[in-house]
């Protein structure tokens, strides 16, 4: 059952209780003796409204910050008012007097132990060095200090320790990107001479914990290293956090022992200024499956949803804001990673999300698991912020069909969007990622994508319609052992590589264009089994790849290559002289007119467009020397291949003009509609950290649920 027919139902569900429904009433100056069933005599509680609900009730949130933990029923629906004025918050103001600490340093009494603050709702920043506010985060000197010769296992060692000589780090952590820096880790400090740091590496140095970088630092990689002149950790970053002598710059705070210190952006006595501290984990976290729930227009602060019931169903959330999402401070290795991420986390089927933002995660953003997933028109910005590629701003399991469009996904280190079928569960239904923009990925990252298909059959997923551009790494994979999956009319520039597409085969890549990559394009055939597949064709000589349907892409590098986890079989074969002998050649081999693979213009001038430069881009063409491409045909229809245009790229001459991405953005930024105005701004943004509303200005406070 696809999206938009579960959308009708829910709303026929509905329709049949609207005759009795009721509207409620809450605001932070209402009374739970009220009626609640009008502005003039609100509830004072939101969880005492939901508790008067029935099947088919709405629930209007009048203006107010609201903490606490609600519990959801099924058939309700629960909008803001006026929207980006309702807060459902994970923080509490913190009353309390200060004293003087140090020169600018205050001191108070703190009940439990707050993993955030904000200051007259900006930001702080757990004490740290190098010191970097919040709208620092992507300047790399501000961010990172740099490891030098020395560094290895539990070791660290760097010239910039001069700056940090004298402090006791004593309970402190420090956070490593080892090796190609893929994840950034936290290991507690043990010890600091002024010139040495050691670290606890226990369980560092295995793939399992840390996602492969950890094992270049073992003491056997080091040796590998050094004789194959490769990355050392000495070329790692790192940063120290969570210890009271790293509080030494305005905006820093640090918990020890019940006491809060805190040096104010201001310089002023705290007293006086609306502090906020983190009190709530979850807003909502339901194990217990529910239906037909709809939420609208409101914002969450510094918490998370969890809805986990795969039993869940019809769950919609519009025009909703999810700010400062929730995550613990450390990440430790990657196999407590999913206990610590805390992302908004949605199961079970029939979940739409439209026009929501998800900003400011310091790991993960959204995850989604069951059937009929929708998401649309939505913004995923500054998530992920210390850049461990693991956390996504959105990850999908899904179980059935799925849809991802007319997103905007921009300063996201990791990939941006992770799927992973259930193949024991999921049809093939034709999902797809379309019109979606995605910009500014693989910030500090290195192993990262746009979209990211790990392995095995996507069911024919189409990846179409979208723009990646300025991105550190693929802008579109598939990774080992995959197949059944369809890429067209993308466009991609400035990105490491635009296309990896590794795996059996069952592939449609047509009329996309890609310029200004760093580095070609890869097909990349697998001929092994891998992945628990028994689909590898075992043709060890490697031929060259003739049976893909390749077509009408206007590329600037294409290439036919080995996949890296066979090129030690293709050496022994070279070896025994039995390799196919263009292959022989290279393990990489241009791709040309053969087989399926036809229509596609490799290597063209820039001059094809309207303006190639990246001053004014503008890559819509403006020669018909695109034209001449293949021509859609029943053949190619009943293998998947839809939309073929004649002409190569994802632009006609004179054709269509699509423009993707979302049709809003948050806190007063451009919506992209050109791609030079795009551009622009992911330069702007490159190193400028946005800094997403708290949006608790002049609003009341009310409770979401009975204060303990």
């Amino acid at each position: 059952m696809g999206v938009f027919k579960t959308s009708m139902i829910f709303s026929a569900t509905l329709a049949g209780t609207a005759v009795f429904a009721t509207t409620y009433y809450v605001s932070p100056t209402g009374a739970d003796s009220n009626a609640g069933t009008s502005t003039a005599q609100p509830f004072c509680v939101v969880q005492t409204a939901i508790d008067q609900m029935n099947a088919g009730d709405t629930l209007v949130v009048m203006d107010g910050i609201y903490a606490g933990k609600l519990t959801l029923k099924s058939g309700i629906t629960i909008k803001a008012q006026n929207p980006r004025k309702v807060v459902f918050s994970g923080v509490e103001r913190l009353k309390a007097r200060f004293e003087r600490h140090d020169d600018n340093i205050y001191k108070t009494r703190i009940s439990g132990s707050p993993k955030q603050f904000f200051y007259n709702n900006q930001p702080m920043t757990w004490a740290r060095w190098p010191n970097a506010a919040w709208a620092d985060n992507w300047v790399f000197d501000k961010k990172w200090a740099m490891a030098t010769k020395g560094t290895g296992p539990g070791v660290l060692t760097s010239k910039a320790f001069a700056e940090v000589k004298d402090l006791d780090l004593s309970g402190g952590y420090c956070f490593i990107r080892y090796g190609k820096g893929n994840s950034c880790y936290s290991r507690a400090i043990e010890s600091f001479d002024g010139e040495t740091l050691r670290w606890n590496d226990k369980k560092f140095y295995s793939s399992k914990y840390t996602g492969e970088d950890g094992r270049k630092g073992s003491a056997e990689a080091l040796r590998k290293m050094k004789k194959n002149h490769e990355n050392h950790p000495s070329k790692s970053e790192f940063f120290l956090v969570g210890a009271l002598g790293l509080l030494d710059a305005p905006g820093e705070w640090f918990v020890k022992d019940g006491t809060l210190y805190l040096y104010p952006p201001d310089g002023k006595t705290p007293d006086e200024s609306v502090i906020l501290a983190k009190t709530i984990v979850y807003c909502i976290d339901q194990e217990e499956a529910v239906s037909d729930v709809t939420m609208e227009g409101i914002d969450f602060l510094a918490c998370s949803v969890r809805l986990s019931a795969s039993g869940n169903s019809n769950l919609r959330f519009e025009n909703v804001h999810f700010n400062y999402i929730n995550s613990d401070l450390l990440h430790v290795n990657r196999v407590r990673g999913d206990d610590v991420e805390k992302p908004v986390w949605l199961a079970g089927s029939g979940i739409e999300i439209e026009k929501c933002l998800f900003a400011g995660a310091q790991q993960a953003g959204l995850v989604l698991t069951g059937a009929d997933l929708r998401v649309e028109n939505c913004v995923f910005m500054e998530n992920n912020r210390n850049a461990t590629f693991e956390r996504r701003p959105l990850r999908v399991y899904p179980e059935g069909h799925y849809k991802i469009t007319r997103n905007t996904f921009f300063n996201n280190p990791s990939d941006a969007i992770r799927i992973v079928p259930d193949l024991s569960k999921m049809q093939s239904l034709n999902p797809e990622v379309s019109y979606n923009h995605i910009f500014n990925g693989g910030l500090y990252n290195t192993d990262v994508s746009g979209v990211y298909f790990p392995s095995k059959s996507q069911r024919y997923a189409e990846v179409h319609h979208n723009w990646f551009h300025n991105i550190n790494g693929n802008a579109v994979r598939l990774d080992i052992a995959g197949k059944e999956l369809n890429v067209h009319h993308n466009m991609f520039w400035s990105t490491w590589r635009a296309l990896s597409i590794e795996g059996y085969g069952l592939f449609n890549i047509y009329n996309n264009t890609a310029i200004y990559s760093l580095t070609p394009s890869d097909l990349i055939r697998n001929v092994l089994n891998h992945s628990g597949s028994k689909e590898g064709s075992m043709d060890l000589s490697f031929p060259p790849i003739d049976d893909w349907n390749v077509l009408n892409n206007l590329i600037d590098d294409l290439t036919d290559r080995n996949g890296p986890r066979e090129f030690r079989t293709m050496k022994t074969q070279k070896k025994k002289g039995l390799l196919h002998p263009e292959r022989d050649k290279s393990f990489r081999i241009p791709v040309v007119n053969r087989g399926t693979l036809q229509g596609n213009m490799i290597g063209f001038d820039p001059e094809l467009f309207v303006n190639g430069s990246l001053d004014d881009l503008n890559l819509m063409p403006a020669k018909k020397a695109i034209k001449g491409g293949v021509k859609q045909t029943k053949e190619l229809a009943a293998q998947g291949v839809t939309q073929l245009g004649s002409y190569r790229g994802a632009y006609d001459v004179n054709g269509e003009t699509w423009v993707p991405g979302s049709d809003w953005m948050p806190y007063g930024l451009p919506v992209l509609k050109t791609m030079a105005v795009a551009e622009a701004f992911a330069k702007k943004y490159k190193t400028i950290s946005i800094v997403p509303d708290v949006g608790t200005e002049g609003l009341s406070v009310g409770w979401l649920s009975f204060k303990q």
